[in-house]
């Protein structure tokens, strides 16, 4: 298995890059996120990468991080999520953003996502709700145990979503806050955050 390309970047265009590795050209496909992250052509570039073969092929796909590369292994874990698909949702949302919302359940989000409808934006949150505490991203076991909760923090969540913010917007300012205050002044605090931002 290839784990990693380092070399030259010869060339990037909308949805591909070709990194030379020992006089050999690696051609791979990637997201957005990971297109902007590469060098000019020319220069010294390094990508973390996931191999995938098939009866019809060999296709290589390169990350601008460990992060990246870890989403894409588990939104291709989810069956009618391929490897174009996954791309496409990590084009539209870093792996950061994309854990997030998928711990606070925010599917709504996830339909901005070319290609995926409603039903498959549920079972992207669902499936994999548990699963995106492995990509270590800061904050998400605060928003986790903030939406499973029932407190005073869930109530605060759903009176910012009736204020028009999302569900994962909603989720993650109340999860910074300390679980001892009242509803009424989480949401004032969670509101102070949100517009600030």
């Amino acid at each position: 298995m290839i784990y990693s390309l380092k070399g030259t970047l010869l060339e990037k265009s909308t949805d591909l890059a070709v990194i030379e590795c020992g006089g050999v050209g690696y051609s791979f496909s990637c997201s957005n996120n990971t297109l902007s992250m590469l060098p000019a052509s020319g220069e010294n570039a390094f990508v973390y990468t996931v191999l995938s073969v098939k009866e019809n092929g060999v296709d290589l796909y390169g990350f601008s991080t460990q992060k990246e590369r870890d989403a894409f292994r588990l939104l291709c874990s989810i069956s009618g999520v391929g490897p174009k698909l996954a791309l496409s949702v990590l084009s539209t949302y870093d792996a950061d953003r994309l854990a997030l919302l998928i711990a606070s359940g925010d599917a709504k989000a996830v339909t901005a996502c070319p290609g995926v409808g409603p039903r498959l934006a549920q079972r992207i949150v669902n499936e994999l709700k548990d699963k995106v505490l492995q990509l270590d991203i800061t904050g998400i076991g605060e928003v986790v145990s903030t939406v499973d909760s029932s407190s005073a923090a869930s109530e605060a969540v759903a009176a910012l979503i009736s204020l028009g913010f999302s569900h994962s917007e909603a989720a993650s300012a109340v999860a910074g806050l300390p679980s001892d205050l009242s509803t009424e002044d989480m949401i004032t605090s969670a509101l102070r955050s949100l517009s600030s931002r």
